[in-house]
């Protein structure tokens, strides 16, 4: 999967039952993790992407 040009891979696993993200930031660089759902797992990676570029959502109104 590709989000902002950077590719990404979301697997599921056996054992236990949970999804596992891959980041590919650049030839040396990843950032990986897991989550208990497939759609989870994508916006962790895409949240990890937005880091990685420095871009930070706005905090909540309080």
């Amino acid at each position: 999967m590709e989000y902002k040009a950077f590719e990404f891979e979301i697997i599921e696993m056996t054992n236990p039952c949970c999804w596992k993200w891959v980041v590919f930031l650049d030839a040396t660089k990843t950032r990986t993790g897991i989550a208990l759902t497939r759609a989870d797992a994508v916006l962790d990676a895409e949240f990890a992407i937005e880091k990685a570029l420095g871009c930070h959502e706005p905090s909540p109104p309080t």
